[in-house]
């Protein structure tokens, strides 16, 4: 008969340690935390890009309605666009251009919005010009120029 001592264990070294393990869930949740963030940041860029052009297009229906050198007056108004695009404001200003001919008006228009409690703008800047002012008739726009901004009710 053998000894009981004589016995010989095997250790089976064919599976994984916890510390292998624990590092690979700590490298693929880093991961997959890393790849959420991104999908939430193209997501708010696209966002962000879609209310701008639908910022832009209302700016050229407000535009539009001034067309018609007879349709505006000189001041600020200031209005919404209604039910169908509540979270949307605009302000015009509309001066007389002294610097040039004296009936050139220089027409700013504002469109603002707020999204998560952070205010975005974009401005249109456009001459007007009223030939009933003068006997020369050059049309109704001569240029436009535009550009647009974001932060608390300020441009950059």
């Amino acid at each position: 008969m053998r000894c009981p001592s004589r016995f010989t264990f095997h250790v089976s070294r064919s599976g994984f340690t916890l510390l292998e393990v624990m590092l690979a869930v700590a490298i693929v949740g880093t991961a997959l935390f890393t790849i959420a963030m991104a999908i939430g940041r193209c997501t708010d860029a696209a966002k962000n890009a879609s209310n701008y052009t639908v910022a832009h297009d209302l700016a050229e229906l407000k535009l539009l309605e001034c067309a018609n050198p007879t349709n505006f007056t000189e001041g600020i108004t200031t209005g919404d666009f209604g039910e169908n695009f509540p979270a949307y404001q605009w302000q015009r200003e509309i001066v007389m251009d002294a610097s040039q001919l004296e009936s050139l008006f220089k027409q700013t228009l504002t469109i603002k919005w707020k999204e998560r409690n952070r205010e975005y703008d974009v401005t249109l800047n456009t001459f007007l010009y009223n030939p009933s002012a003068t006997s020369n008739s050059m049309g109704n726009a001569l240029g436009s120029s535009s550009r647009g901004g974001a932060g608390a009710g300020g441009n950059r």
